[in-house]
């Protein structure tokens, strides 16, 4: 696996956000359908999948492990923290909640509302993170490999507990969305893109077995989510010039990708308390388009200028220890 930058994942990042803010900020269709549940396990799942194919991918091609800490840490973390400071140090003052937000353990511990529920998933991140960086500092390149049997004994864990796992938010209980993607990351090579792409009716048949896992209906079935999100990636990546692969990675779809951590983390600010008040009419009608604007408005002042800011200092402290790295290495050899 190279560097190389695979633009259709930005369409399936995109439409990963979507499905999340749609779950929470819209009604889709008749209850009974219990589409927004689905939307969002589905949302979730194929995030959780990227994720997963994009660190692990990362680390096959640089495996310096201080560097992917830098890299992952500045990314998520100043725009947490900035929210949980903002929203339980001074709209709701919780020391104990900004406490557990802050150390990413309010997926096992701590008050869940409203505001923070969507929290559970960073938690999941950062924990991937830290293992990942440990079995890699460990046991180098090949301990990724890891992540399979890692993937197959959390779905095995999983299925022991029940029904109560479909959706846990508990990171023993759901990482093996995040290792699915992994396990992808471990097999891919360019030459998928460069043949012949898998037909059309394979990736429908792909995003049909998707959406049934994500469905609240399909009992058991929701086990096998995160290997149905994987097989969607792997369909989707083996795209290389098609109208779905130019569609995935579309101007538009970018732009979503590219604000979409800001979009998940803020987004609870505009469509709770005075926004949720009122009729079906109030809510939908009148002023769940505004909230779609302010979130969208604030992500990218997120994304670009807050965010961004902090991603830089991350890059000058990896470009300032790789020229200490080469000083050394100068110095030695002299």
């Amino acid at each position: 696996m190279s560097s190389e930058r695979l633009p259709a994942l930005d369409g399936l990042r995109a439409i990963s956000i979507l499905l999340v803010l749609a779950c929470h900020m819209l009604p889709l269709g008749p209850k009974v359908l219990q589409l927004n549940e689905a939307a969002g396990a589905m949302g979730m799942s194929l995030f959780f999948a990227l994720s997963g194919f994009l660190i692990v991918s990362g680390l096959i091609y640089n495996a310096d492990v201080p560097e992917f800490l830098v890299r992952r840490l500045t990314r998520i973390v100043p725009l947490a923290y900035a929210y949980t400071v903002f929203v339980f140090g001074v709209l709701f003052f919780d020391p104990k909640t900004i406490f557990w937000m802050a150390s990413f353990l309010l997926n096992y511990r701590g008050e869940m509302n409203t505001y923070n529920a969507h929290f559970w998933s960073l938690c999941v991140e950062v924990h991937f993170y830290l293992s990942i960086a440990i079995v890699v500092a460990v046991a180098g390149k090949k301990g990724i490999w890891i992540v399979w049997p890692a993937c197959l004994a959390v779905t095995v864990l999983r299925i022991s507990v029940g029904e109560s796992a479909y959706y846990n938010i508990e990171t023993h209980l759901r990482l093996d969305e995040l290792l699915s993607g992994a396990c992808v990351a471990t097999l891919y090579q360019k030459s998928w893109s460069d043949r012949a792409p898998v037909p059309v009716w394979l990736v429908a048949l792909a995003a049909l077995s998707w959406f049934a896992s994500g469905s609240s209906y399909s009992g058991w079935f929701q086990y096998l989510r995160p290997y149905t999100t994987a097989l969607l990636l792997s369909a989707v990546i083996s795209h290389g010039r098609t109208l779905l692969a130019a569609f995935l990675a579309s101007r538009a779809m970018r732009y979503i990708a590219t604000i979409s951590y800001a979009l998940y983390v803020i987004h609870p600010l505009t469509v709770q308390g005075w926004w949720n008040e009122g009729s079906t009419f109030d809510r939908y009608i009148l002023k769940r388009p505004i909230s779609f604007a302010m979130t969208f408005i604030a992500a990218h002042i997120s994304t670009f200028y807050w965010e961004r800011f902090w991603i830089q200092m991350g890059k000058q402290w990896i470009q300032q220890r790789r020229r200490r790295q080469l000083l050394a290495e100068s110095i030695a050899r002299d």
